[in-house]
């Protein structure tokens, strides 16, 4: 009876909860740019880079007490330009000089660290553990920062719930377009990515094409064909080719499954039932992906539902799911587990934890901590783990 109740509860929210769309607060971009260590870029729901100057062009709804936060008609840049010629050439040609700056940016730099918030996040939040992470980790000269903002909806309270369907599939655009955009231009490096809950979605896009819910998918290819034919590949860019990097992830709180890890031609015609039997290939770039694991997180718990009801998020909550990916097809998977779960979901949160300095120190780029004790009987708080077999279930 009680789960009835929920599930009309939160359909009822789905409908009427408050909810809008994240905006840049700069509008200049790649900022700070040349001869800077640091750099930030923000895209869209549909993985378009904001260009600068785009305030020229119109002037979002915004909400009075929270910048950076409000309301938008269009949805999406690229919906915004329809019949505007000025501002759909600048969109095209300031994405290329962005790339491009990031490139260079690349260039001058040995090790790259990119930052990727999660769903229901403006600029303002995630500033915060942007900045904790960045005091965090073992900077040295030559190192490089890019904050890598995107538009993952905002909604408070009720809002919440009802944004976090489409920022789900909005996620997953914003990988293989944006950050995949951003990848492609560095070469021979080291590159760390460091992502929160959905974030971890727009980081697995980005190194391989998803596949998307049935309707999402109808949607967005209904609306492409009015942006033009430059854009019939927004679904399937080209792929994230090897360039000699050494990637390391990062996911804290990853609010991902199985799903997020299926290859491409899995695409399903009907999403309701789907099971993925094919997972995508990561490249030889990719050498290691850490991950936490939090019984107790209550975002991707569910609350009294589940880890896999609601688009599954799984990754985070259950240590079956990565033990099973781990042993299927990515030997890089470390999970890193919190010994005494934590009832806590925000960034800011999991990069205070021990188990962050832990993560840091399993890839060598985080400042000498002191070792957490475990008192007696007791294990130490994050344990990171190598095999599946080296915990008991």
């Amino acid at each position: 009876m009680m789960r009835s109740i929920l599930s009309i509860f939160i359909a009822a929210t789905v409908l009427t909860g408050c909810a809008g769309h994240s905006f840049p607060l700069s509008n200049r971009f790649v900022f700070p740019a040349e001869k800077s260590d640091s750099a930030e870029v923000f895209a869209d729901t549909n993985g378009t880079f904001y260009p600068s100057g785009w305030k020229t062009f119109f002037t979002p709804m915004r909400n009075r007490k929270r910048p950076g936060e409000g309301k938008w008609i269009a949805g999406s840049l690229l919906a915004q330009s329809i019949g505007n010629r000025k501002f759909r050439t600048l969109i095209e040609r300031d994405e290329a000089r962005q790339l491009g700056e990031l490139k260079s940016f690349a260039e001058r730099h040995q090790r790259i660290f990119i930052l990727v918030h999660g769903y229901n996040a403006s600029v303002e939040e995630a500033n915060i553990p942007f900045s904790q992470i960045e005091a965090q980790l073992d900077l040295k000269p030559g190192d490089g920062i890019v904050r890598f903002y995107w538009d993952g909806l905002i909604g408070k309270g009720a809002g919440a719930i009802k944004v976090w369907f489409k920022a789900a599939n909005v996620s997953q655009i914003v990988g293989s377009r944006a950050l995949r955009g951003v990848l492609t231009g560095i070469e021979g490096r080291d590159v760390y990515i460091i992502a929160h809950s959905r974030g971890a979605s727009v980081v697995l896009s980005a190194l391989g094409n998803p596949v998307y819910d049935s309707e999402f998918l109808a949607k967005t290819k209904r609306k492409t064909k009015m942006w033009g034919k430059r854009y019939n590949d927004l679904l399937s860019p080209n792929s994230l080719p090897n360039r000699a990097n050494s990637i390391h992830v990062l996911l804290l709180a990853p609010a991902i499954d199985r799903i997020d890890f299926c290859d491409q031609s899995e695409q399903p015609l009907i999403s309701k039932g789907f099971v993925c039997s094919k997972l995508r290939l990561l490249g030889s770039d990719i050498k290691s992906i850490d991950y936490t694991v939090n019984p107790s997180d209550p975002m991707l718990g569910k609350l009294v539902f589940s880890s896999q009801a609601f688009n599954p998020t799984g990754l985070g909550y259950d240590v079956k799911i990565g033990r099973d990916l781990k042993a299927e097809n990515y030997p890089m998977l470390r999970e890193n587990i919190l010994e005494k779960p934590e009832s806590f979901h925000a960034f800011e949160d999991y990069v205070a934890h021990p188990v962050f300095f832990q993560m840091l120190s399993n890839v060598g780029i985080g400042k000498s901590a002191p070792a957490v004790q475990p008192q007696s009987g007791e294990n130490p708080i994050a344990t990171p783990v190598d095999q599946a077999t080296s915990l008991p279930n």
